[in-house]
């Protein structure tokens, strides 16, 4: 990566490499890990186009290696077709709200949800309600990926709150997360946004992602389901901080 030391480098590939061992363990992470760090040194802009391609890999990955447990992923098919639906109209059907406010009411509804699991641990969503909520929850995370870009804290809480079965939940997350990945990739090819140089690049970032992609896979699998439920929690407060910081810091 042109401009930049042997310092700068290191950091990034931690950030990666982080962001890939969370991501294997709960099926997010990598985005809102590598991103903030690598935007830092890149720009914005630069830092999300070079983490699509490797998203989509390590998405394909994860989707291959709990392949299994597609049967357990609760209201899929509604999630994902009301997701391209939602993404499809997102941006036009936001358009008008203030994103900071978005961002911010989203990151509260986060901490809210987190401050209940940990509260009432066996608190879930039962099938005979989410087969109403599949339908506009699907529709709101693919809304707010057109309107900013982020689905997951909003996809990777209402899932969350299913209480499937770890693999199930983290083939349930990496299919939706997929959807908007490989959607955002067609839409970067399309605008030109892929020079060589950023095409480089993303594919430079793809080697510390899936040397330590598997590391988190073996991880979650090791995770009784406390542990687990613990650890997705402590992804989700992250992204609402994030989401909140980023929101009043704009």
């Amino acid at each position: 990566m042109q401009g930049l030391s042997a310092g700068d480098l290191a950091v990034i590939v931690a950030a990666v490499a982080v962001g890939a061992v969370v991501k294997g363990v709960t099926g997010s992470g990598l985005p809102t890990i590598a991103i903030p760090v690598m935007a830092g040194f890149l720009g914005v802009e630069r830092a999300v186009v070079v983490m699509a391609i490797p998203t989509v890999v390590t998405n394909s990955w994860l989707l291959w290696a709990h392949r299994r447990h597609a049967a357990e992923a609760r209201d899929l098919p509604v999630l994902l077709g009301c997701g391209v639906i939602g993404v499809g109209t997102g941006v036009w059907a936001l358009r008008a709200l203030d994103p900071r406010l978005l961002a911010l009411a989203v990151a509260a509804l986060i901490l809210l949800y987190a401050a209940v699991s940990l509260v009432r641990p066996r608190f879930r969503l039962p099938p005979s309600l989410t087969r109403y909520l599949s339908a506009p929850m699907g529709f709101g995370g693919g809304a707010l990926q057109g309107a900013t870009g982020m689905a997951g804290p909003i996809v990777a809480t209402y899932v969350h709150a299913f209480r499937l079965p770890p693999q199930a939940y983290v083939f349930s997350v990496s299919a939706q997360f997929q959807l908007f990945a490989l959607s955002q990739v067609v839409i970067f090819v399309a605008l030109g946004m892929y020079t060589p140089a950023r095409l480089l690049e993303s594919l430079l970032a793809l080697v510390p992602a899936l040397l330590v992609l598997p590391v988190g896979i073996r991880l979650g699998r090791r995770l009784d389901r406390r542990r687990f439920d613990l650890t997705v929690l402590g992804v989700l407060i992250v992204m609402s901080v994030k989401l909140a910081y980023d929101a009043l810091s704009g």
